[in-house]
């Protein structure tokens, strides 16, 4: 059995069950699946939340909110494991009742980062989001060739470029002391600033900078704060192109780090893009963005996207409190 089949065997099955339970009022189980050992974050459809302790109050806060959970399924998309770190992405689709009032159907875009722990695995972060009228999720999920792809069922102006000291100490005492272990080391001080600079000049209409750092070798997975739900490296690079005549170039790109996580051969990021424009008709803008990252001789190519606005009152800076 693969790695990625002994991590999928191991979680999966447990994650649906206990995605269903919290939506039925019970959030005793979700609290078992994740992580009590920070970095901890989500970036929920509800809330955007930093830090293990408030990321288990706002669970409670949920499944008081949540009931009447009917035909839940997950359809898994794309997933990856490596060393003591491992990804799941897909939609969760089901019906379900908020604060006592009418069934209703939704379909969430998910992307969950797990960390093994003693031998088990548990989440560090998931980012959800509601799919908006003109996104287009698969009926059923796409099935290319890759890691795993399956179904399962129940430098403009003003751009911030941080020193690795200084990403360090945004991830926090537990993540200082996770950045001097090699790989995330290596990871924080080549593929960061890369990302930071990318991004910066696909604001500015560089489409090649993007394309150069996204990996051409599948499972590669678009979920874009425009309403993209892409899969295959040659359908994401298609989107790209597509995108980028409509970009608007803007006078500032700013990134805030919040958690960052690297094993052997995967690695994520956990941030706000914040992009600004000088006076006229397009208004600055923020994004909550989680990255996927897969080493390829030697390099670390990004392998998922997944970009949204944050939830309306939610703080918009990687410092402020969620509460």
């Amino acid at each position: 059995m693969s790695q990625l089949d002994d991590f999928l065997t191991q979680t999966l099955a447990r994650q649906l069950d206990a995605e269903q339970a919290l939506i039925n009022g019970d959030p005793g189980s979700r609290l078992a699946m994740w992580s009590t050992q920070d970095p901890v974050t989500v970036f929920g459809a509800e809330k955007s939340v930093i830090g293990s302790e408030e990321a288990r109050q706002v669970f409670r806060w949920l499944a008081t909110r949540f009931s009447s959970c009917t035909d839940y399924r997950f359809e898994l998309v794309a997933a990856g494991a490596s060393g003591d770190l491992a990804y799941t992405l897909g939609y969760e689709r089901f019906s379900f009742s908020m604060d006592g009032g009418p069934v209703a159907p939704i379909t969430l875009r998910v992307t969950h980062v797990y960390r093994r722990e003693d031998g088990e695995w548990k989440i560090v972060h998931r980012h959800a989001d509601s799919l908006m009228a003109d996104q287009t999720a698969p009926a059923e999920a796409p099935a290319p060739a890759g890691e795993r792809q399956r179904e399962a069922s129940p430098p403009p102006a003003g751009r911030r470029s941080t020193s690795r000291p200084e990403q360090a100490e945004r991830l926090g005492p537990a993540r200082t002391l996770a950045a001097a272990e090699t790989d995330l080391a290596d990871f924080l001080a080549t593929a960061l600033p890369r990302q930071v600079e990318t991004e910066s000049a696909w604001h500015q209409r560089d489409l090649d900078a993007r394309l150069a750092l996204w990996s051409t070798r599948e499972p590669v997975t678009l979920f874009g704060g425009g309403g993209a739900c892409v899969s295959s490296s040659d359908e994401v690079r298609r989107n790209f192109r597509t995108a980028v005549t409509g970009i608007v170039p803007c006078r500032s790109f700013d990134y805030d780090l919040v958690a960052a996580g690297s094993g052997s051969e995967l690695a994520y990021t956990v941030g706000y893009e914040h992009i600004s424009f000088d006076p006229g008709p397009v208004q600055d803008y923020t994004l909550r963005v989680t990255y996927l990252y897969r080493r390829e001789n030697g390099e670390w190519k990004i392998v998922h996207r997944h970009a949204d606005v944050p939830p309306t009152g939610q703080p918009l800076r990687a410092g402020a409190s969620t509460e």
